[in-house]
């Protein structure tokens, strides 16, 4: 029984050793797949790491070449090379955008990476295209050495609607290089012509309202793309000095008194439509400067300059006023002196004289879906001597254009598709943003011409020239008009005739009279208490806008380099946020900001 026992037993074991053995090598047999799959499970794993840096690189990369869809091929693409590598971390030497298009280069993880394609797939629409290799470092035992990848990513300018207002300084300082009116030459003052088209090549004149005007039409160009319209975009123009331009059919805004002087007042000119600001004067709201009351609510009054001719004498012989003209126009035959010679204020500058001295020739464009209506009215605009620079002026009436309060003063016809009111559209509505954009050159001031009372009167010598001429590149209507027919007297009395303008404490009209008028209040009688006010009222402004949910953008051009601390402060301030605000302080960097600001404004998704 032991012995049978012990038998069985011996049996057993040598069952269980032979099973053990047969174990062994089933064990080792599974060790090659199992190996093979914990290698490719932490290859995999470095893969998949490559594969989400290179999926988010290509979002990154095609939000920015959709942003900057517009823009020249070449310049968008090495923008959009740039993001891509930036973001896939190179880690090769001699890496640049342009050679970021044609090869591969050593990136994330050691993975061999290629940009393949940038596609600009429609007006909207940028499509890019990369591939990764990535060496593996534990399934070469199975004869797998690398893994590849591929991925493309998508983006669009979404249809998140717009209404823009471009409020643009053109004050005569804006014609930098042109020493006026002895230095309008062609070279120095062209009027270059506006791009049409987006990327379209276009070389300004190094001054800065020629180069305003192109870089101004870059923003137009990058935000419409080639169409000439765009879904749920608008588009208005307000072009500023010390007063805006509402255009000369707008009489039914004026008040009764102003209409009915109109013809008078002016003629033989007519009234270009540039108006006065709201305050200071019987009748008008304390606050008609900063509020956005209709012309149904608060009539305007017409800019209108009266003339100083006569106005002014010494030991009963005349001196210069600062605006003497007769009721003559300047043409080919005119022959004399004291015509009005506003028509040609380009060339004349300073020494124009006439009812609509210092008004923008350019009138106020409102909210247009034309990509070419808002380009004619950049291309249009001029830089206009005489008056100083009063951008809350300029700032009140781009709110005009965007205000609802507007809606039925505009008039510019049924809803747009989608919406229950036409424009301006209601503050907040969904889907639509309302922005400022506003360029200025200099600080707010009131200007004092030196050629004529009141104010200073300092140019004590006759300037017998007559502008244009062939010098400018423009033959001269009549070869008789000086741009300084009297000098200012050194010395004496000087008599003021009843009624006329008083000299001390005075300066140029503008949008708000004269400074002796005090219209920006009793205690304000200098020209630098004049800046400061402007600029609270300027500030003030600003922030009833943004409570509004208006975004506002500013932009400070100081290539002169005289820009106060104080101004680029109070647009810094004025701007939504610290980064909507840009100081340009060469005239080169006038085009890319007004693109960056462009590109910011184009708001975009991600679609695939």
């Amino acid at each position: 029984m032991i012995a049978a026992l012990l038998r069985l037993l011996r049996g057993s074991r040598a069952g269980l050793v032979d099973r053990r053995a047969n174990l062994a090598v089933m064990v080792g047999l599974m060790m090659v797949p199992l190996t093979g799959f914990v290698a490719v499970a932490v290859d995999g794993m470095r893969a998949w790491l490559v594969y989400s840096r290179l999926t988010a690189a290509l979002d990154a990369a095609a939000l920015a070449g959709a942003r900057n869809i517009a823009v020249a091929a070449a310049t968008r693409d090495n923008e959009v090379s740039s993001l891509f590598w930036a973001n896939m971390s190179v880690k090769q030497s001699g890496w640049t955008a342009p050679a970021g298009l044609t090869q591969s280069w050593k990136s994330f993880l050691d993975s061999s990476v290629r940009l393949e394609t940038l596609t600009a797939v429609d007006q909207l629409t940028f499509r890019v295209t990369a591939s990764a290799q990535l060496p593996t470092t534990f399934a070469r035992i199975i004869n797998v050495n690398t893994f590849t990848m591929r991925a493309s990513a998508s983006a669009k300018r979404a249809n998140t609607g717009l209404e823009l207002a471009l409020v643009l300084d053109i004050t005569g300082s804006m014609d930098t290089n042109c020493t006026l009116p002895s230095n309008r030459t062609t070279t120095n003052c062209a009027i270059t012509s506006v791009p049409r088209s987006p990327g379209q090549v276009i070389t300004a004149v190094n001054n800065n309202a020629d180069l305003m005007r192109v870089a101004a039409a870059d923003l137009v160009n990058i935000v419409f793309g080639n169409n000439e319209t765009q879904r749920n975009l608008y588009v208005s123009v307000v072009p500023f000095t010390t007063t805006v331009n509402l255009g000369p059919t707008r009489t039914a805004w004026l008040d009764a008194t102003s209409r009915a002087n109109l013809t008078t007042n002016f003629s033989p000119a007519t009234w270009w439509g540039c108006v006065e600001a709201r305050v200071g004067y019987a009748g008008a709201p304390t606050d008609g400067d900063r509020n956005d009351y209709t012309p149904a609510e608060v009539p305007f009054r017409p800019f209108y300059w009266p003339s100083t001719l006569g106005v002014y004498t010494r030991n009963g012989v005349r001196v210069p006023g600062d605006n003497d003209w007769a009721r003559r126009l300047w043409n080919a035959t005119t022959v004399g002196t004291d015509v009005i010679t506003e028509d040609w204020f380009p060339y004349r500058g300073n020494y124009q004289v006439g009812p609509n001295s210092g008004c923008p020739s350019a009138a106020v464009l409102p909210l247009s879906t034309s990509k070419t209506a808002v380009l004619n009215t950049i291309q249009s605009m001029r830089a206009t001597n005489r008056g100083g620079t009063m951008g809350n002026l300029g700032l009140l009436a781009g709110w005009w254009t965007l205000s609802p309060r507007w809606r039925s003063t505009w008039n510019l016809g049924p809803a747009p598709d989608g919406q229950s009111t036409s424009l301006p559209l209601a503050y907040n509505t969904p889907n639509m943003r309302k922005v400022i954009v506003m360029m200025t050159d200099g600080d707010q001031n009131w200007f004092d011409s030196p050629n004529g009372y009141p104010g200073d009167c300092t140019i004590t010598s006759v300037n017998s020239n007559s502008f244009p001429n062939s010098g400018a590149g423009f033959a001269a209507p009549g070869p008789s008009m000086p741009v300084q027919p009297l000098a200012c007297p050194s010395s004496g009395t000087i008599t003021v005739a009843t009624g006329g303008p008083v000299i001390a404490g005075n300066a140029d009209y503008t949008g708000y009279g004269r400074l002796a008028d005090r219209r920006l209040g009793s205690s304000i009688t200098t020209n630098s208490a004049a800046t400061t006010e402007l600029n609270n009222r300027l500030a003030s402004l600003c922030t009833t806008i943004k409570n509004n949910g208006i975004m506002i953008y500013t932009m400070v051009v100081n290539t002169s380099g005289s820009v106060s601390t104080a101004t680029r402060t109070l647009y810094q301030n004025c701007a939504t946020a610290p980064a909507n605000y840009y100081l340009v302080t060469t005239p080169d960097q006038l085009r890319p900001t007004f693109q960056l600001i462009a590109n910011e404004l184009t708001n975009l998704r991600i679609v695939q």
